[in-house]
C-alpha cells in the first residue's frame, strides 16, 4: 500500500449531480479534522445525468479527488468494487452519497480496525425507513444469518472499513455476481462492530428499485450457499413420498370399495401443484446455471470509460 495515504474512501454515485458537492463539503468537513493524508474516490456508475461534469469540477479544484467514469450502470456493489481496486490506502472504506451514515463514522471505524480486527462494520441500531423497507430488510438479513453465516450483523451494515490484508484479498475475486457484505462475511477474517443510528434521508432518492433488491437477494443466497439447490433436492424428495402414498391410498380404495370417485377438481389440484413444484426447481437450477455461464464467458465486471487524478 502506499505510505503516503492513510485510508480511502469510495462513494459511488448515480444520477445524484444535485447534491455531489454538498456530499464533498460534509465529508471533506469530518476529514480535515483528522491529521492524515486521505484519498476520496468518487465512482460514477453510469449516471445519465450531469453527475461527473459536478465531479470533475471538485478533482479539479482538489487532487485528493479521485474520478472512476464506468461507461454503464453496473450497480453499487460493482461500482465500490471499481473503487476500491484502486485504492492506496493503509484502509478503506466506502460510505453513500446521500450521507445516511454520518462520516464521523470513518475514523470511528479506523480507532477499531488493529492487528486483531481486519474488517469493521457500522451497524445500524435502527433505520429510519418505510415499513415494507424495514420488513423486507428483517427478512433478509434473518435468512443470510440463518443460511449462509452468523458474522452477518443482524440488522445489516450500510458502511464499513478494511485493512490493506483484506482488500488485497478482495482484488483477487473475479466473480460477478457477488454481494459485499456476504464477501467479507465468509472471507474468514476477525470482524469489530461499532453502532449508530441511521439518520433520515435529507437528500438524494433511493436507487434500490425493487428488481435490484430481488438480484442482491438471489444474488446473496446462490454466491454463498447450496441451499437453494439443496431446497429443490428435498423439495422433489417431499413431494416423491407425497405421490407415493397418494397412489396407494388410491390403489388400496379401488380394491376395497371400487367406488372411488376424486373428480377433475381433485385432479387439476393434484397437477398444478406438480406444476408449479417442477417449475420453481427448473427456476432455481437455471438461476445457477446462468450464474456459470455468465462467469464462463470471461467478460469484464465493469468497463471504465474515464479516470481523473489516478495514474
Amino acid at each position: 500500500m502506499n505510505d503516503q495515504i492513510d485510508i480511502s474512501i469510495v462513494v459511488p454515485v448515480y444520477n445524484e449531480g444535485p447534491i455531489v458537492h454538498n456530499s464533498y463539503d460534509i465529508i471533506m468537513k469530518e476529514l480535515i479534522q483528522h491529521a492524515e493524508k486521505f484519498e476520496i474516490i468518487f465512482v460514477d456508475d453510469g449516471s445519465v445525468d450531469d453527475t461527473f461534469a459536478h465531479l470533475e469540477i471538485l478533482a479539479l479544484k482538489d487532487n485528493r479527488i479521485k474520478l472512476i467514469k464506468l461507461s454503464s450502470n453496473c450497480g453499487s456493489h460493482m461500482a465500490i468494487r471499481a473503487g476500491l481496486s484502486y485504492a492506496v490506502g493503509r484502509c478503506a472504506c466506502f460510505i453513500a452519497c446521500d450521507m445516511q451514515e454520518p462520516p464521523y463514522l470513518i475514523y470511528k471505524m479506523k480507532a477499531e480496525l488493529s492487528e486483531n480486527y481486519n474488517i469493521v462494520w457500522a451497524v445500524r441500531n435502527s433505520r429510519k425507513d418505510s415499513i415494507i423497507t424495514i420488513i423486507f430488510a428483517k427478512l433478509f438479513y434473518w435468512m443470510a444469518r440463518k443460511v449462509v453465516t452468523h458474522n452477518i450483523p443482524p440488522t445489516g451494515a450500510s458502511m464499513f472499513m478494511i485493512s490493506d490484508k483484506v482488500l488485497t484479498a478482495l482484488n483477487q475475486y473475479e466473480e460477478r455476481n457477488l454481494t459485499l457484505e456476504g464477501l467479507f462475511a465468509t472471507m474468514g477474517f476477525k470482524s469489530a462492530y461499532i453502532y449508530y443510528e441511521r439518520k433520515k434521508r435529507i437528500m438524494g432518492n433511493s436507487k434500490w428499485t425493487l428488481s435490484k433488491k430481488l438480484k442482491l437477494f438471489i444474488d446473496f443466497f446462490i454466491a454463498y450457499s447450496n441451499i437453494p439447490i439443496r431446497f429443490v433436492s428435498l423439495m422433489g424428495i417431499f413431494f416423491s413420498i407425497i405421490g407415493f402414498f397418494w397412489s396407494s391410498y388410491i390403489i388400496f380404495r379401488a380394491i376395497i370399495s371400487r367406488d372411488l370417485a376424486l373428480g377433475w377438481p381433485a385432479l387439476i389440484s393434484i397437477l398444478l401443484v406438480g406444476f408449479g413444484v417442477t417449475n420453481i426447481s427448473l427456476g432455481v437450477i437455471a438461476e445457477y446455471l446462468w450464474r456459470t455461464l455468465d462467469e464462463a464467458r470471461k467478460r469484464p465486471k465493469y468497463i471504465i470509460e474515464k479516470l481523473i487524478n489516478i495514474e
